[in-house]
């Protein structure tokens, strides 16, 4: 009897926490919920070191409905040296569309903050299978690359 009350105690106490998650002391959209859980960052090297930061944002998870024809991403950079051009490669395929974003833009809700200081972009690339491998790339410097998975819930 001692265990059944015990077992019927702890559960009745556990599940009053099931309906909360990460996100349930914060005020946000479920768009922001997808944005935050999508979020990922990379390292941009030289030969001689670090010298900033890519972050970007799978858009197909965030807003599934909009952006079916290929895969989107919200991509943002800091670098610390004279940024050339910039090439932006899913699975070592060049983007088929690059649009340089303003500070204030569509997807600034999505993230935590925007600097001016900071590059913005919205990057198209065709169709790919299910794992993708995104890197911002050019003669002199280089990110790691950022690895998201489609169907990763």
């Amino acid at each position: 009897m001692k265990t059944f009350l015990i077992i019927t105690l702890t559960t009745f106490i556990f599940s009053g926490c099931s309906k909360y998650n990460a996100f349930s002391n914060f005020n946000l959209t479920q768009a922001q919920e997808k944005s935050e859980d999508s979020i990922q960052s990379a390292k941009i090297n030289t030969k001689e070191g670090s010298v900033g930061l890519l972050s970007a944002i799978y858009l197909n998870r965030v807003y599934p409905q909009k952006y079916k024809d290929g895969e989107y991403f919200y991509v943002y950079l800091y670098t610390q040296i004279d940024k050339k051009k910039l090439d932006f490669f899913l699975n070592n395929n060049l983007c088929v569309e690059l649009k340089e974003l303003s500070v204030q833009n569509e997807f600034s809700h999505l993230v935590p903050s925007s600097e001016k200081w900071k590059k913005y972009y919205l990057v198209k690339f065709k169709k790919e299978g299910e794992h993708l491998a995104l890197q911002a790339k050019n003669s002199y410097i280089s990110s790691a690359m950022i690895l998201f998975k489609k169907n990763d819930k």
